[in-house]
């Protein structure tokens, strides 16, 4: 088969994968799991149901398909992140931010993610191996930034990597701007911190 080819066929296929999981969770969010049919996701993603049959069986394959892209998009971003070679605290906070921010715009899709990961049999140990994950590029970020002296040196990089970890999931009502704020004021190394330096991030 021609390269070209199978370029073309492999990016039609993310395509009606992405389709098909972007249809599900809308469906679910809308009006609830238990209402939520394959010939309805048919219909929601444009696509026939013989063709939704080839890439998955039912409706909990989808659903767990939908929970492995989310997370690997969510690590790819942290990952990308503690890679780049003149990354800042402001990078950081606005991380933190950002995240809280995507949360928060998701809402109904926890409802999914939750479903997924009940389906796919996600126990916490399991949970567990996820937050490590993260708490580890978390920390490796969090060393670089002590090594450009940027972050605080007397607390160990782990404990900061876990801190942030939380504080991303902090209780929705705080600010995020606040909260990306608090970052910095928090984890900035006190010798480099000046009044002048607790600037806003709202802009």
């Amino acid at each position: 088969m021609p390269r070209l080819w199978a370029d073309t066929i492999d990016t039609h296929r993310r395509q009606v994968t992405e389709a098909i999981l972007e249809a599900t969770a809308e469906l679910i969010a809308e009006h609830g799991p238990m209402s939520v049919t394959m010939s309805a996701i048919a219909e929601r993603a444009g696509i026939g149901r013989a063709t939704l049959y080839k890439y998955f069986p039912d409706v909990e394959s989808i659903l767990v398909a939908w929970h492995s892209r989310e997370f690997a998009e969510h690590l790819q971003r942290l990952k990308t992140l503690s890679e780049r070679e003149t990354v800042t605290i402001d990078d950081l906070a606005g991380f933190v931010r950002a995240q809280r921010h995507d949360n928060a715009q998701h809402d109904g899709e926890e409802l999914v993610g939750a479903l997924a990961r009940t389906i796919a049999g996600l126990d916490r140990t399991v949970e567990d191996v996820v937050r490590d994950q993260v708490v580890a590029l978390m920390t490796d970020l969090v060393t670089k930034l002590i090594t450009s002296k940027q972050i605080r040196a007397d607390i160990d990089p782990d404990v900061l990597a876990r801190w942030l970890f939380h504080t991303i999931h902090a209780p929705p009502e705080l600010e995020d701007d606040a909260v990306a704020e608090l970052v910095i004021a928090s984890l900035g190394n006190p010798k480099q911190l000046r009044p002048e330096t607790h600037r806003s991030l709202r802009h």
